[in-house]
């Protein structure tokens, strides 16, 4: 019997890899994919180098990914920082970081839609963040990008929940990532993020990874059109805890 098929895309590293390998384990063929060829060299991944924003880049992707079986499972991970404040974001920026983070999901669930219509069954789950949910200093693309992908699941998930599949989608707030460790050496973010944290501590990636692979799971068949925060307790209580010299 042939496995059912996962892509995961920005599965290189951090988050992407730990989804890679958690859905490998749970018996998927996985296709990961990103720009880059680290991805995790495990049983059941298959590896395909490709940048998502590229034109094309969906087509190529699906063709990759059936030619392991019938495509079950999407995970839109995929994602980019960089971005700055409004006044301080130029064309080329604001477009870069929106192409990434919201049209190549965007153009990836468009492509293996039809399959899983077809099929009467399949599973998105699409990454926002906690600031897709609220704001914070000096990310306009960013945020933009993040709170669009979440309405994006919402209007998925109403569109095609008569059709067998279910769209959700997951907010991250501070996982312990290579990205995050540096931004964890600013006091401001760390006093944020990390202080405001009920758990004291960051996530790990597996910790996402857990949660995707429980709403693509047959245990979460009545779940649909949910943003999932995995923050901690971030989103709920934005509790900021006092400091030693407080």
């Amino acid at each position: 019997m042939t496995a059912p098929v996962a892509i995961v895309t920005g599965a290189a590293a951090g988050i992407g890899e730990a989804i890679a390998l958690r859905l490998a384990r749970d018996g998927f063929a996985v296709l990961a994919v990103d720009r880059n060829t680290a991805a995790p060299p495990a049983p059941g991944i298959q590896v395909l180098q490709q940048d998502i924003a590229d034109k094309g880049a969906a087509e190529r992707i699906l063709a990759a990914a059936q030619a392991l079986g019938s495509v079950t499972v999407l995970v839109n991970n995929a994602g980019v920082g960089g971005a700055r404040s409004v006044i301080d974001s130029d064309d080329e920026n604001w477009q870069r970081i929106l192409d990434i983070n919201l049209s190549a999901a965007f153009r990836l669930s468009r492509a293996v839609l039809p399959g899983m219509i077809a099929r009467r069954h399949g599973g998105i789950v699409n990454m926002t963040s906690v600031f897709g949910l609220t704001g914070y200093r000096n990310i306009a693309a960013y945020a933009a990008s993040k709170s669009a992908i979440a309405g994006l699941t919402s209007q998925m998930a109403a569109d095609y929940g008569r059709d067998g599949i279910r769209v959700n989608a997951i907010a991250p707030g501070l996982i312990r990532t290579e990205m995050t460790e540096r931004l964890l050496q600013d006091a401001a973010y760390r006093r944020l993020m990390l202080d405001g944290t009920p758990t004291t501590a960051p996530g790990l990636p597996v910790h996402v990874a857990a949660a995707v692979a429980f709403l693509v799971s047959d245990e979460a068949a009545f779940i649909n059109g949910v943003i999932l925060p995995v923050d901690g307790g971030w989103s709920a209580t934005r509790i900021s805890l006092p400091l030693a010299s407080d």
